[in-house]
């Protein structure tokens, strides 16, 4: 005859016990050894004196039922343990798979970040297939930086241009401060890599509008008025496209006679209140209700195609494009003598680092003009 195959009761560290109670039944409760101690819990389940079918019946089903608290017991303890064990070893996890899990976050928060993140996870993928977090290292980081700078990554067979190495490689700085400090991992190696061994962030060449231009611009008028106001709004305010298309008009508000712009970024996620111009009201449209959009834009594509038709109407040269609103915006607040620290506020930057590239701009733009007054005189 074959061994008795053992229960899932039997093997199950919570046993099953008894005790005999004066009138005759016996009391159901479970025995948990934890840390060498003993835990009792009464399941409020009773045996009777088995002296008919009836009672023998009874019994039966209030033993199946005892068993199936002590099963389901036993199950979620495993469950507990198997979790307990993944959190403990988080950064057996997929590269692939966190990043997934960082592009829900960031689309849930409405930051466009996660095409960003999307992008440098199929980069990743690439050059190294099936890395875990666990693989993030010092060398994982300098590895692939020098392949961002050096692999024929583009459709056309050559290597990225610089900045687009640079914005890829700071993505993976993104996301392995996120793993440190979600506790997927316990030492961040981006902040063991030096200055040499990142890749250095291109020399900025911002373009914008001269005033002249801008005024080209104000003295041209173009079928979709609803985009040349914003266009010219944005440039007397600095506002990203995606905040000017998300501008409702309980947004603006009036105080001391002042009307403010007050905006959770959607870059940063950072809330900005600033004064508005009146050159920036001469071109808001009427007002409407307080959850209505001030302007209605398309989508980029189709608000970048009007652009350049209008920018050929006007006659300019440039490649229009909403962004260039907000260098103008910025290197007009420089032309106008604001100071850096002002200007990185009204910008809505973190610090004045980002904002002196506009003022590198304007010294530019001196020089241009010293050189042309040498070669006239």
């Amino acid at each position: 005859m074959g061994r008795r195959k053992q229960s899932k009761v039997e093997k199950s560290p919570f046993k099953l016990r008894r005790r005999k109670l004066a009138d005759g039944r016996e009391s159901l409760f479970i025995d948990h050894t934890v840390d060498g101690r003993h835990e009792y819990e009464f399941l409020k389940l009773y045996l009777v004196p088995e002296t008919s079918a009836k009672a023998k019946r009874e019994n039966a089903k209030t033993l199946r039922q005892a068993e199936e608290i002590i099963i389901a017991k036993t199950e979620n303890m495993v469950d507990d343990k198997a979790q307990e064990a993944a959190a403990k070893d988080k950064s057996q996890m997929l590269l692939s798979d966190f990043i997934s899990m960082l592009i829900e976050e960031y689309k849930q928060r409405g930051q466009p970040t996660y095409r960003h993140l999307r992008a440098s996870r199929a980069k990743l993928e690439k050059f190294h297939p099936g890395a875990r977090l666990c693989d993030m290292d010092k060398k994982f980081c300098v590895d692939y930086a020098e392949w961002l700078q050096s692999e024929p990554l583009t459709p056309q067979g050559k290597p990225l241009a610089q900045a687009t190495a640079f914005s890829s490689f700071w993505i993976l700085g993104i996301i392995l401060s996120a793993a440190w400090q979600k506790g997927y991992i316990k030492n961040n190696p981006w902040k063991s890599l030096s200055f040499q061994e990142k890749i250095a962030r291109p020399e900025s060449k911002r373009e914008f509008l001269t005033l002249e231009e801008v005024r080209k611009l104000e003295k041209t008028p173009y079928v979709k008025e609803n985009i040349r106001m914003a266009f010219l709004f944005a440039c007397y305010c600095g506002l990203r496209v995606g905040d000017v298309t998300d501008l409702c008009w309980s947004d603006i508000s009036i105080n001391g006679g002042r009307h403010y712009i007050s905006v959770v970024m959607q870059k940063n996620s950072k809330p900005i209140s600033l004064p508005l111009p009146a050159k920036a009201l001469s071109w808001l449209p009427e007002r409407g209700e307080p959850e209505s959009s001030v302007f209605s834009l398309p989508s980029h594509t189709v608000l970048n195609k009007h652009l350049r038709k209008w920018a050929e109407l006007a006659g300019l040269e440039k490649h229009l494009h909403f962004h260039l609103s907000r260098h103008t915006y910025g290197t007009m607040l420089i032309v106008a003598g604001v100071d850096l620290y002002t200007a990185s506020k009204m910008m809505g930057h973190a610090d004045v680092r980002p904002t002196q590239v506009y003022a590198k701009i304007v010294d530019r733009k001196k020089e241009e003009a010293v050189s042309l007054i040498d070669k006239v005189f």
